[in-house]
């Protein structure tokens, strides 16, 4: 494998973690073994790195991988009370793959959504939601009211779901 090539496989793995741990903790009842298997799928990927083919879905690719090692663990596993039959895992792998889509899809949304507001609401947005910065401390720093900047988050928490919705409703983010 050569260097680009290698690059390219850790930046999938990485950027693919958050959801692979979500996916692999919708499979799993015995919520101790999602990080050993995690870790497990990772060695897989890396050690199977050459069947990927750079250009293809690597979450695909991926989620199968983490599917099969679930299904393995829980066979392995078949013998204590608390486990899913193997059919149920798998309709349970559908379920997770198409919320984790729908999430992805509402995440573009929002962003999308984000970037259209106003510099003055994004930074509040910003304040509150990205820095958790208390309202109280916001009004304070802006110098406006703390129930001025209530309701001024609340218009704008109305303005983004309503523009996720349309996005939503439109199949896209239109970017």
């Amino acid at each position: 494998m050569n260097d680009e090539t290698q690059k390219l496989l850790v930046q999938e793995i990485a950027r693919c973690q958050p959801r692979l741990r979500a996916f692999v903790r919708c499979l799993l009842v015995r919520q101790c073994d999602v990080d050993d298997l995690l870790q497990e799928v990772n060695a897989v990927l890396w050690e199977k790195a050459e069947e990927f083919q750079p250009g293809t879905d690597f979450w695909a690719w991926a989620s199968q991988i983490a599917r099969f090692k679930a299904l393995n663990l829980i066979r392995k596993h078949a013998r204590e009370r608390l486990v899913f039959d193997p059919e149920i895992v798998e309709r349970m792998a559908e379920v997770a793959e198409q919320r984790l889509s729908q999430l992805d899809e509402r995440r573009e949304a929002l962003e999308h959504c984000l970037n259209k507001l106003a510099p003055a609401q994004r930074q509040l947005i910003d304040l509150r939601y990205v820095d958790g910065h208390a309202i109280e401390r916001i009004a304070e720093a802006i110098g406006r009211p703390a129930g001025s900047i209530r309701q001024t988050l609340y218009r704008i928490r109305g303005a983004l779901l309503d523009c996720i919705e349309q996005q939503l409703a439109m199949g896209g983010t239109g970017a």
